[in-house]
């Protein structure tokens, strides 16, 4: 039995920015919803997948 590929720290990192921004607000969350750190994990998150859409890792 083979075991499940891991996924990189910063990749971890950006579902927990995402995890955490769902229960609660940080204090660089502006009024109207928008947070740079919530729009750089989910950045992080669409490299990632592009990456392993081209290098075939699925």
């Amino acid at each position: 039995m083979t075991a499940p590929r891991e996924l990189p720290v910063l990749i971890l990192a950006a579902w927990d920015c995402l995890d955490r921004h769902r229960r609660s607000r940080c204090p660089k969350c502006a009024e109207a919803g928008f947070c740079p750190l919530v729009e750089a994990a989910r950045g992080r998150i669409r490299q990632w997948r592009r990456f392993r859409h081209v290098w075939g890792r699925r």
